[in-house]
């Protein structure tokens, strides 16, 4: 999500497979402005004011930044459950976007997209005229209206409405008062999309972001549940084909065939507005192609985006050695070489007979690189990284989308190469954790 006064970015791929962006934006006086066909490229405003950084300065593991091959506590050297875990079973839109079933004022409860790339909680409100979507909230005993409007600006559309409190709840145990938008007005946000095997539509999202990217007059769930529960400042996301799990306070070893490995936020520019890592670079078996590169260091770590973006000189070097496998002509019945199917979104093939198994058993997988001084490495198989299935095919995941003063990312790991690994948002520790993660379907 790219937002107006705050900075952040989702990517989704509805049915069609189509690219679009949505960005959340700030107060009404300060719009981002989107760019590029299909929405697939955002200008990066600054914030209002400028970036303020409380992140460790730095990218890699230098500068003060967390040592990327140290567990801290709380992350990684726990062999159950610690106490006062909750766990909460996050449900999927074809092919890629996770969401979360959300209570308000105790009794009204939604389905919202789960999103690290912004913080700011926005539902359908009854109010709103056009938004096309069931339930839709009601303010009750409980709300509170904080009369200041809210909205959002998207690449693919937009939102505003009331801001209120009210309670939040993601599971049992697990509720804070919130400040968030009640949306009374969109323009192409809310879309249909197949979601748990139906024909559904999103009545909201909930941001997990860092607390700067919060729109002006609203804040965030897990920074209140954190504040008014003592939730450690820890979350985590296990993403799996047919559903997951999202963690507060902590992650679940149990989950896990290996101790994580962290690389460090990154603190530069963005630092405040994204979880932004130094992701170095991305192999597939001898082939290496560069991702952080001069002014471009840092990559957004963000389940609310459902492609992996990339520089268009690592996107070609990576589906290159992909196709140039035996295995890859093969199972694609092109010669090798021949990189067509990574070419859009729209490339999805019915790959008869081929199951996820025999695809990751086939086919190379990547390996990512983060940080330096030490780095860490981390594998991501194909059917978890550059392949999803959707509706009965096979679909490519890699985007090209170079940085620039506009889009200052070195690259977007989003939702599908995000499934390749339990993901731990340790906000406590100023780092983000990768653990393989046991059979999850």
């Amino acid at each position: 999500m790219l937002h107006g006064r705050t900075l952040g970015l989702a990517i989704f791929f509805p049915l069609p497979l189509v690219v679009s962006v949505a960005a959340c934006g700030g107060n009404a006086g300060s719009q981002p402005t989107p760019s590029g066909d299909d929405g697939g490229v955002l200008l990066f405003p600054l914030p209002e004011g400028g970036p303020t950084t409380k992140h460790p300065q730095g990218s890699g593991s230098g500068s003060g930044a967390p040592d990327a091959s140290t567990p801290k506590p709380d992350a990684g050297t726990m062999i159950s459950p610690p106490v006062g875990l909750t766990a909460v079973p996050l449900n999927v839109c074809v092919p890629s976007e996770y969401t979360v079933s959300v209570t308000l004022g105790g009794s009204q409860t939604f389905e919202m997209a789960l999103d690290t790339g912004s913080t700011t909680l926005g539902v359908a409100a009854s109010t709103c005229t056009n938004c096309g979507v069931s339930p839709e909230y009601t303010p009750g005993a409980s709300a509170a209206d904080q009369h200041q409007q809210g909205m959002s600006q998207y690449g693919t559309g937009s939102w505003s409405g009331e801001i209120y409190q009210d309670t939040v709840s993601v599971a049992s145990g697990a509720t804070a008062p919130v400040d968030f938008v009640a949306i009374d007005t969109q323009s192409s946000f809310f879309e249909p999309a197949m979601c748990n095997s139906k024909e559904a539509g999103l009545q909201g999202i909930i941001g997990f972001g860092p607390t700067d990217a919060a729109l002006t007059g609203t804040n965030a769930f897990f920074d209140q549940l954190v504040s008014t529960a003592k939730v450690p400042n820890i979350f985590a996301t296990e993403l799996c084909d047919s559903g997951g799990t999202l963690w507060l306070g902590g992650y679940d070893p149990t989950h896990t065939t290996a101790a994580p490995k962290y690389t460090p936020l990154a603190g530069g520019l963005l630092a405040d507005y994204y979880y932004a890592v130094n992701l170095v670079s991305v192999s597939v078996g001898s082939t290496t192609a560069p991702i952080a590169t001069g002014n471009y260091q840092d990559s957004v770590v963000d389940t609310g985006t459902s492609v992996f973006i990339l520089p268009s000189a690592a996107f070609t070097t990576l589906t290159t050695a992909i196709a140039s496998t035996p295995a890859y002509a093969q199972i694609f019945g092109v010669s090798s070489g021949d990189t067509s199917f990574f070419a859009n979104a729209q490339s999805c093939r019915p790959l008869t007979g081929q199951t996820k198994a025999t695809l990751d058993a086939m086919l190379p997988p990547l390996t990512l690189t983060f940080g330096s001084n030490p780095s860490i490495e981390i594998q991501a198989l194909p059917t978890e990284s550059y392949l999803i299935a959707a509706d009965g095919d096979w679909c490519p995941t890699f985007y090209s989308m170079d940085p620039g003063p506009d889009d200052p990312l070195a690259a977007i790991l989003g939702s599908p190469v995000l499934r390749s690994n339990v993901v731990i948002f340790d906000r406590e520790n100023q780092q983000i954790g990768f653990a393989p993660h046991t059979t999850c379907n």
